[in-house]
């Protein structure tokens, strides 16, 4: 690049210079620069470059041009020359100095000089300033033909000097030529040659040349070899034929009649594939690489020595780090009177090697503390996962919790075998459980009361809890002797006990029997705490064993109730962990325990087993941690088998692609089903205090009608986040139901549902309540004056407006109207009519219809007394209401509905609801008839109990209101009544969901067949005045004991 001319500010812009031109032109750059330097200078661009060139060879100012380039080489333009780069200034974003400058050059052939040397020799030659391309292409812009080539001809025909000293002379031969004469022969003086020729000679065995006139050969690559001259490639080994980290011999050696390739020889003379771990030099010498290990006296038997790879430094067959025992398999083991080091070699046993007893002993008990986790770092540590310092330290101590002695330094203290070490890891936990029972013993025999006995449960507990914290540690102990390492020989050593072959014979043998009685233990356990929780537990909660549920208390009480299961789901976790690194492969056992740590997390997010929310929260934390731990410590792993890995990535890849699919065809099948079906077929939008009950009670109704194939929408069984309220309403439902009262036009969140339905034209209905008027144009017009709430629905993306305009439209929708008094007979017969009319505006002959019982009341008395009679159809069992409260009369038609399946297989038992002409009846009942029962019914929030006032009131009013009996006796029937504990039962409700309903529904069956209600009588009563004494002689009130069969018809008739 080059600018050129005075310094003169010009500015000629006649295009727009957009923000990636600028930064392609480098505006940024050189804004800098020209402040940096105090530059007057402004900047134009052309339209074309026609213009370019005109502009700037007539202004004869800065320009911004190229090089070498024809367009002003007849001007000659000046280089300005900034500073060299600072890289870290352009770093920075300042570009005081010159911008970086761009290496230009050409690829060619790699092995150039071997096929074509003289090429070669004219490119290293060739050279050319930047005055002569100059020349050049002034000459092709006064020839005017812009034949750049021809330019180039004409130049070189000018400067033969130059030209001569570019082409190599014949004779000049290069690395690997000689001269020759005309017959081709080669000569040793310049003067009689005349060309250079090149002499090739076929590559050696186990060497080739893969390119023609190559200078020199390559020996074969690592798994293969080449047994003839002259080869162009190698052929490939066989498989164990030759080591993947070694280079092969270029010897043939005959091994049982037949040539063999990179085979070493081994101290007996016998010819052997060189193995893995050895280094083969040829003429039978062997050396050992770094983290192998083979015998003196048998060399060809490799072992890898896996943990600590610094204890086996390679070299000659037999040597170990300083200190280790050569004759021990890997140089697991230290000489006598060592202990090992940090650098695998074995050091001198000190003072404070036995103290690390006690402080080991402390730590130990610090960690139970985190129990769990810490176990599962000892399970991590058994994948023997090659980790650096100071994190395998850590996972060191942490298998103290598997009671891993052999980190104590025990060889300080005393000598033990592999099989005595494994016989005291298995049964250490024994040792707990004697001091346990030591503790308690002494405890028994100490405390005051001897006579108490010695408490078994708590000792039971104490057992429980010891296997509890430690059964991944024992269950891990136990099952030392199947985990097991494979080595280059084939040989297979016990992975915590190095110097025991796994091969089921001798010491291997003996640690297989110890195993098979250790795993008594924890077996039984598991099977033991199963069978309590899944078999006894529930048995023995019904029962209220609680001597039962305080012994095997610590298998639950750290889980919230009905989470006890996750005790035995915990436990089978524990024993996954524990078995996965029994399995060879590394890569199956990391992809194992990522699975059962997966496993967890999601059981315990979704359950929430643990009795405090946070501990729930750190479960899944540290499940999590350690899915990543294990994740990462698995990059360190050198046992993996890469073909094993492929397949388990794919097949994890097709999985995600099929979930995806699967995913996708679920959502479009669920698009088509609700577009031709949405999931809910009625919406019912209701005042809870004004029809919660009436709702129920539809929803009950409609969900038994064949004609319904879809669901019922009510708020408390249906929705959990208000905010999804509206979405269900415009987006999820067919038909929307409203129910009218006198407060639902001012409830913002029925308006709310009831606008999102006419927004999505939505199908919709009213059914009249008798205390419903439809909304008025003054209510509509001042709406926010009676609902200032109203505004908050803005939200929801509904305006003020638009629930005005809902509100005029809701004089036009279809309307039932409900009159009369609520039974079971006018409830279906809403049903039906919504059903039959499917709530569709417009789709009725008219606009609204007028359901009664009427029909029903003008009846005469005698058809009245035989339809009720059908009803009452041998019950024993009425629900008395308040026929004046539709809200009443609807739970009682509600606790009809759900009470009466549960009491189907009693007879006699299933209820009916009284009329209102019986209401007077029940009164009487309870005073005269024995052994009649009352079960109090609690069906709204508002109910008080009767006080004191209440009773008082009712004598007050004796002499002004009409009473079947005498004041005073009434009062002692309510207070009776009450009495007796009463059960809550509102459909109303906020919560009062469907599952919560059935519940109490339950509590009432069982109540009325099980329970034991307390018979109504007034036998205890004592008149208090000869008013009280003369009602009672005329036979309008009889104490139960003494009312006979006769009295009791006589006057239920006169009723």
């Amino acid at each position: 690049m080059k600018f050129g001319g005075s310094l003169l500010p010009v500015a000629t812009l006649r295009s727009p210079v957009y923000p990636s031109c600028q930064e392609e032109w480098a505006l940024g750059e050189m804004i800098q620069q020209m402040s940096f330097y105090n530059m007057p200078l402004a900047f134009g661009t052309a339209i074309d470059k026609p213009n370019y060139k005109s502009i700037n060879i007539a202004n004869k100012g800065m320009l911004y041009a190229f090089e070498p380039d024809t367009t002003f080489i007849a001007q000659k333009p000046k280089i300005v020359r900034f500073p060299p780069n600072n890289a870290g200034e352009y770093i920075q974003g300042i570009y005081g100095t010159a911008k970086a400058g761009t290496i230009l050059g050409n690829w060619y052939f790699k092995d150039l000089k071997a096929v074509a040397d003289r090429a070669h020799i004219l490119l290293g030659n060739y050279k050319l300033s930047q005055d002569s391309i100059n020349v050049m292409l002034g000459d092709v812009v006064s020839v005017g033909d812009e034949d750049h080539w021809a330019g180039a001809c004409r130049w070189v025909k000018k400067n033969k000097h130059l030209r001569r000293n570019w082409i190599p002379d014949s004779t000049t031969c290069s690395q690997g030529k000689g001269l020759v004469d005309s017959a081709g022969l080669l000569v040793e003086n310049r003067s009689q040659a005349i060309d250079c020729k090149q002499e090739c000679v076929p590559c050696l065995v186990g060497s080739y040349s893969a390119v023609p006139g190559s200078m020199a050969c390559s020996l074969c690559a690592v798994g293969s070899y080449g047994s003839l001259k002259g080869l162009s490639a190698c052929s490939v080994c066989g498989n164990g034929t030759i080591s993947g980290k070694l280079r092969p011999t270029s010897k043939a050696i005959m091994v049982q009649g037949e040539e063999e390739w990179g085979t070493r020889m081994d101290a007996s003379g016998e010819c052997l594939p060189c193995g893995e771990g050895l280094k083969c030099d040829g003429s039978g010498k062997v050396m050992v690489l770094k983290g192998f290990y083979t015998a003196a006296d048998s060399p060809g038997s490799v072992f890898q020595c896996f943990g600590d790879s610094k204890r086996c430094p390679g070299g000659p067959p037999g040597t170990c780090a300083p200190g280790r025992d050569h004759e021990t398999i890997a140089c697991i083991s230290c000489s006598s009177g060592l202990s090992p080091g940090d650098d695998g070699a074995c050091k001198p046993c000190s003072s404070g090697n036995s103290a690390v007893f006690s402080v080991a002993i402390i730590l130990s008990i610090l960690a139970i503390a985190c129990v769990v986790i810490s176990q599962q770092l000892s399970i991590f540590g058994q994948l023997k996962v090659n980790l650096g310092s100071p994190f395998s330290e850590v996972l060191d101590f942490f298998g103290l919790l598997a009671f891993n002695i052999e980190w104590l330094n025990v060889s300080c203290v005393a000598s033990f075998s592999p099989l005595q070490m494994y016989a005291t890891r298995v049964f250490l936990v024994l040792l707990f459980f004697v001091v346990a029972c030591c503790i308690h013993l002494l405890y028994v025999a100490l405390r005051k009361k001897f006579a108490e006995g010695l408490e078994i449960s708590a000792l039971v507990k104490v057992m429980g809890n010891l296997m509890m914290i430690f059964f991944i540690s024992v269950a891990g102990a136990i099952l030392a002797p199947f985990r097991c390492y494979a080595h280059p020989n084939g040989v297979h050593t016990v992975q915590e006990f190095g110097g025991v072959l796994c091969n089921s014979e001798g010491e291997h043998q003996q640690m297989l029997i110890v195993a098979g009685i250790a795993l008594i233990m924890p077996v039984s356990f598991f099977a033991m705490a199963s069978y309590v929780i899944i078999v006894e537990l529930p048995k023995r909660m019904q029962k209220a064993d609680v001597a039962f549920l305080r012994t095997w208390s610590f298998l639950y009480y750290r889980y919230r109730p009905g989470a006890a299961v996750i005790s035995v789901i915990l436990l089978l976790r524990n024993v996954a962990l524990v078995i996965v690194p029994v399995i060879p492969g590394g890569a199956t056992k990391v992809l194992l325990i990522i699975l059962v740590l997966c496993v967890s997390i999601l059981v315990t997010s979704f359950m929430l087993p643990w009795r405090i929310l946070e501990c729930n929260y750190m479960e899944a934390s540290l499940l999590a941690g350690m899915a990543v731990l294990i994740s990462m410590g698995s990059l360190f792993m050198e046992d993996v088998d890469v073909d094993s890995v492929m397949q388990v990535c794919l097949a994890l890849f097709i999985d995600m692609i099929l979930l995806i699919f699967g995913v996708f065809v679920w959502g479009f099948a669920k698009y088509l089903r609700a577009k031709h079906r949405k999931p809910f077929q009625y919406s019912l939008c209701h005042q809870k205090s004004g029809a919660g009950a009436f709702a129920r009670l539809l929803k009950c109704e409609l969900i038994r009608m064949n004609a319904v194939k879809g669901k019922v929408f009510v708020d408390c069984d249906d929705l959990q986040d208000l905010t999804k309220l509206f979405g269900y309403v415009g987006f999820d439902t067919e038909h929307l139901i409203i129910l009218g009262t006198k407060d639902i036009l001012t409830r913002k969140w029925c308006m709310g549902e009831v606008t999102t339905g006419r927004l999505h034209k939505v199908k919709t209905v009213v059914v009249a309540l008798p205390d419903y008027e439809p909304p008025s144009e003054t209510l509509v017009q001042e709406y926010q004056v009676h609902v200032p709430d109203v505004t908050e629905l803005a939200a929801h993306g509904i305006s003020l407006a638009a629930v005005q305009e809902t509100l005029r439209w809701m004089r036009e929708l279809p309307t039932i109207e409900l009159l009369g008094t609520l039974d079971s007979k006018l409830t279906k017969a809403v049903c039906k009519e919504l059903v039959v009319m499917h709530v569709s505006p417009g789709s009725m002959g008219k606009n609204g219809v007028q359901l009664s019982n009427e029909a029903e009341d003008e009846l005469d008395e005698e058809t009245r007394l035989v339809n009720r009679k059908a009803q009452y159809n041998g019950s024993k069992v009425a629900i008395l209401v308040d026929y004046k409260n539709m809200e009443a009369v609807a739970t009682a038609l509600v606790l009809q509905l759900m009470v009466s399946p549960l009491l189907i297989s009693s007879g006699g038992m299933v209820p009916y609801i009284m009329t209102a002409n019986e209401e007077a009846m029940p009164t009487v009942q309870i005073i005269i008839l024995p052994g009649l029962t009352v079960l109090p019914i609690i069906a709204e929030d508002g109910f008080r109990f009767p006080t004191k006032d209440f009773y008082d009131e009712v004598l007050a009013t004796a002499g002004t209101t009409s009473m079947p009996g005498n004041p005073s006796h009434l009062a002692a029937v309510i207070k009776q009544v009450f009495q007796e504990i009463a059960v809550g039962f509102n459909p109303q409700g906020y919560s009062a969901s469907v599952q919560d309903l059935e519940v109490r529904a339950k509590t009432i069956a069982f109540r009325l067949l099980g329970g034991k209600l307390r018979p109504m009588s007034l036998e205890d009563y004592q008149p208090t005045s000869p008013e009280e004494l003369e009602a009672n002689s005329l036979g309008l009130i009889l104490p139960a004991s003494k009312l006979t069969g006769a009295n009791a018809q006589m006057i239920s008739e006169s009723l």
